[in-house]
């Protein structure tokens, strides 16, 4: 069994952006769980993933969300799903920290 609170989960930093993995790959037959704080005016940056599909369960905040050509604001209690081998990022516009939870699937697992 495999049961953690948040704050005892791994805590990593990337681009100025806080992480917790929650879930960690390793841990599952082909799932990711982590809790993303996206500080004030910060960003993930563009990427892709080839082989991984993702959902971002929006928890609070407001994001301005782009997948490929297109963008989308977003904001708690929104769910986005990210296919594979689409470019994406999400930005920070509002107040306050933007945060989400990603659930990353590897379906060829």
């Amino acid at each position: 069994m495999y049961a953690k609170r948040f704050e005892d989960t791994k805590f990593e930093e990337h681009y100025g952006n806080e992480y917790n993995m929650l879930l960690p790959k390793e841990m599952t037959e082909s799932l990711e769980l982590a809790l993303v704080k996206v500080k004030k005016n910060s960003l993930t940056p563009k990427h892709t993933h080839e082989d991984e599909e993702q959902v971002y369960i929006i928890l609070k905040g407001k994001g301005l969300m782009r997948i490929n050509n297109e963008e989308q604001e977003v904001e708690g209690g929104m769910i986005v799903y990210i296919p594979r081998k689409a470019e994406h990022e999400i930005k920070n516009i509002g107040e306050d920290e933007l945060t989400y939870i990603y659930v990353a699937n590897w379906p060829s697992s």
